[in-house]
């Protein structure tokens, strides 16, 4: 750095040495008077020289790789009543790039005030030699004036630098590769909107009736069922004259009435079964099955009184059967 400030100054004094010749050979100026020009413009240059030498910028190291980080020392001396302003990290610092900045506290002396930073740089280009250069802005009372340093450069090290001597050449690939497949949700999403739809349409004008058929499936098949049991019953009560088999087969008329009017049968006597059952031979068959089964007395006539509950049974689905399809509305 000192190298460059005493070269700076045989600089600035060359040039003063020839403005000052220049002066003196158009000046009409002699004597006294010629001899107070030069020490005046003698004073005004050692200020210069002093106060107004240009900002220093230089690399720390000589060398940069690409990606690695490197320093810029930035600094000048300046009149300690003078303001001056640095780059800040939006200055264009090509070829490099911003990382960071540090700013030092400012230092006056007898010789003047100095400022400096140092500038964290990164540089991705591959450039052999990298060159910067950045300025000081030094205000003025109406202006700002930027003053450069003079370009320091760096000589990038090709370590981590992949220099490939043949040019690429692109190879056709046509052969087809295997996909995946994935399922089309909005398929499925469709195709289940389309069947609840449907079904809402076919229920909207045919539900009541499709109702009233799975009611009448219901009730035949429960009837069915009841059929089965009964007549199962009725013949070894009429074959064996087993009065056990006739007495299970009452309790599963009763269960089946239970069901099919939703009554208790099953609890109620042969007189509150008279009551809700308003028929004289069915009447009759009860009170003659109650003395067969309370007094263990067997009859012929046994099976002839559990045909008449059998009827009364059937005559009573019927009715319940009709009464559904005469149902407007279930």
């Amino acid at each position: 750095m000192l190298h460059n400030s005493f070269s700076m100054v045989i600089k600035e004094f060359l040039k003063f040495r020839v403005c000052l010749k220049a002066v003196i050979r158009n000046s009409s100026l002699s004597g006294r008077k010629s001899t107070a020009c030069r020490i005046l413009i003698l004073f005004l240059f050692m200020q210069g020289v002093i106060y107004g030498q240009k900002p220093s910028g230089i690399f720390l190291t000589d060398s940069v790789e690409v990606g690695k980080p490197v320093y810029f020392s930035l600094s000048i001396r300046h009149k300690p009543n003078t303001e001056v302003f640095f780059p800040d990290t939006s200055f264009n610092f090509s070829p490099f790039e911003i990382i960071s900045k540090t700013s030092f506290v400012s230092s006056t002396n007898e010789k003047g005030t100095l400022d400096s930073a140092v500038y964290h740089l990164v540089s991705f280009d591959v450039s052999n030699v990298q060159s910067l250069r950045m300025p000081v802005y030094v205000f003025n009372k109406k202006d700002c004036t930027a003053v450069f340093t003079e370009p320091d450069s760096l000589f990038l090290i090709k370590s981590n630098v992949f220099e490939k001597s043949e040019k690429p050449v692109l190879v056709a690939e046509t052969s087809l590769l295997p996909l995946s497949s994935q399922f089309n949700f909005s398929v499925l999403i469709g195709s289940v909107a389309l069947i609840i739809g449907l079904i809402g349409s076919i229920y909207w004008v045919f539900g009541q009736d499709i109702y009233k058929q799975w009611q009448l499936i219901k009730l035949q098949r429960r009837h069915l069922e009841y059929l089965r049991s009964f007549n199962r019953l009725l013949r070894n009560a009429r074959e064996k004259n087993n009065i056990k088999d006739a007495e299970k087969a009452i309790i599963v008329w009763k269960n089946y009435l239970e069901r099919l009017e939703q009554k208790p049968f099953a609890t109620y006597t042969t007189r509150e079964i008279v009551d809700n059952m308003p028929d004289d031979a069915l009447a009759e068959a009860l009170k003659n099955m109650d003395g067969i089964i309370y007094g263990q007395v067997i009859s012929k006539n046994m099976h002839t009184y559990l045909e008449v509950l059998k009827a009364g049974a059937t005559r009573i689905y019927q009715n319940k059967r009709r009464f559904i399809l005469d149902s407007p509305v279930i």
